[in-house]
């Protein structure tokens, strides 16, 4: 595949290819002015390694995949607005702690996976404006922690 045209490319949707194993494409990683990154239903079983060179991923979907976590490489995006995981197999553990302190995410999607306690740092995530953790809260919202109001 040629990747002299990636470098120009904003954003691609790669959903419902399959993913699985090692065959995720590296030339993706020449994508390095990518805004948005759709990766639904492609058989993911960890974040790709090469996500982490797209400093200015804004965006980025991976719904209905096999994650189990999603540790280290969203926090080494910058600019990445939000993040959307929904329908994988991510455990609790599996949640970057550092991700709830990142200032420009708003829209932290973690619903539908197999979350059973309170993510780590989540009274951090004082920017987010969409919070889903869909299923975890039917049955624990007890254990949600205690947001206080930030001062302007």
């Amino acid at each position: 595949m040629s990747t002299g045209v990636l470098s120009f490319v904003k954003g691609i949707d790669l959903s419902s290819n399959d993913f699985s194993g090692d065959r995720f494409p590296n030339e993706v990683v020449a994508m390095t002015q990518a805004t948005w990154l759709k990766l639904n239903k492609t058989q993911l079983e960890r974040v790709p390694d090469v996500l982490s060179n797209l400093k200015n991923l804004e965006h980025l979907q991976m719904i209905n995949n096999k994650l189990q976590n999603v540790h280290g490489e969203l926090s080494d995006l910058p600019l990445l607005r939000s993040v959307v995981v929904r329908k994988n197999q991510i455990k609790t553990s599996g949640v970057p702690t550092d991700i709830f302190r990142m200032k420009d995410l708003t829209i932290i999607d973690f619903g539908d996976n197999l979350l059973r306690d309170v993510p780590s740092n989540l009274e951090y995530a004082k920017c987010a404006i969409v919070l889903n953790l869909r299923d975890f809260l039917q049955s624990n919202r007890s254990h949600l922690p205690r947001f206080e109001q930030q001062q302007s």
